[in-house]
């Protein structure tokens, strides 16, 4: 409701890359992308959403590293082949609680089957969603519950004539109300974008350069991180950066914004600009630093805070790696948005 349409044959949309969201009625497909896309309440989704009945697609442009477009199809609707060309992730999203789940993996290997045929290339992501319920209090519960997932695939992948190690497949455990969803599509999305190599060089450099201890670029608007260095990914790390955009984004919109005539829309991310930045110091001496590196992107670095007395220094860098990024990427004519199609 409210999101302006755009045609769907402009070829300004068709050329960007695809997230196909499949997968049988109910499996939380919708949801996703409310919550991470247009910042629903996880909770308003069980009582304002109804089911899917014909193919939803959408533009994610914020930023312009970051780019693709989302094609939310009916449950156990799996399109014709050619959506399953050019640069595509199809993503399965399976009810985790609906046992069993014989039929709705037969459904994904038949969709797998074909999307390979039209498109060796593709990435495939399952969705194993709702992992919060009673059934899955424990880690161990979550795990159980994928490997009998990964299991069943592969055994339907080799009736189906194909073979498990022809067909890389990763799995995600997701829920909306955690992190866990934000985590698995960000790892989606950078699938998607052909400088990810150059992107970790440039964090890889920027966290020794500046003895950092990890470093992140954030979509600020949809909160995925796009790249980071090639140190391991902790959650919780990833989850206090997120938090701390929600703060940046939050202080901004209240205090951040320039004098408005009573009947202008107030956007709350707009007060998000190339001046933006946040130091936050947590009680176990490391800092979180934030900065903006380009049109609604962030970096979000962590560090000890005895290394970053040395701010000038860091700010200096910062600046050579944002000059770097728009070095990457030519200017965006059109003006950023995420649209309904």
């Amino acid at each position: 409701g409210g999101v302006p349409s755009i045609p769907v044959d402009d070829p300004k949309w068709t050329s960007l890359p695809r997230l196909l969201l499949m997968g049988p009625r109910r499996g939380g497909k919708t949801s996703i992308q409310r919550v991470v896309f247009h910042k629903m309440s996880p909770h308003e989704t069980l009582f304002q959403l109804e089911a899917t009945q014909q193919l939803e697609r959408a533009v994610v442009d914020q930023t312009p590293l970051c780019r693709f477009t989302i094609w939310d199809f009916p449950g156990d609707y799996y399109g014709d082949g050619d959506v399953f060309s050019g640069q595509t992730s199809l993503i399965f999203c399976l009810d985790a609680q609906d046992e069993p789940y014989d039929h709705v993996l037969q459904s994904f290997t038949n969709a797998v089957t074909r999307a390979i045929q039209v498109n060796p290339q593709i990435t495939i992501e399952v969705f194993i969603n709702k992992v919060d319920g009673e059934l899955f209090l424990t880690d161990d519960s979550k795990f159980d519950c994928r490997r009998d997932i990964m299991t069943q695939v592969t055994d339907e992948l080799q009736d189906a004539g194909l073979s498990a190690d022809g067909v890389h497949i990763r799995y995600h455990l997701t829920s909306i109300y955690d992190h866990s969803i934000y985590e698995a599509l960000s790892r989606v999305v950078q699938r998607l974008i052909p400088q990810l190599p150059t992107l970790e060089n440039l964090l890889n450099v920027m966290v020794s350069t500046c003895s950092m201890e990890k470093a992140y670029l954030f979509d600020v608007v949809s909160k995925l991180y796009i790249s980071t260095d090639s140190s391991p990914v902790d959650m919780q790390s990833v989850e206090l950066c997120s938090d701390m955009i929600d703060v940046v984004l939050d202080v901004s919109g209240i205090y951040g914004l320039g004098p408005l005539d009573d009947e202008d829309e107030i956007d709350p991310d707009s007060a998000y600009d190339n001046e933006s930045a946040s130091v936050i110091r947590l009680s176990n001496g490391m800092v979180l630093y934030l900065k903006e590196v380009d049109t609604m992107l962030a970096l979000v670095c962590i560090t000890r805070g005895q290394n970053f007395r040395k701010k000038s220094l860091i700010n200096y860098n910062i600046g050579r790696l944002r000059r770097a990024l728009r070095a990457l990427v030519p200017p965006v004519d059109q003006p950023t948005h995420q649209n309904g199609v």
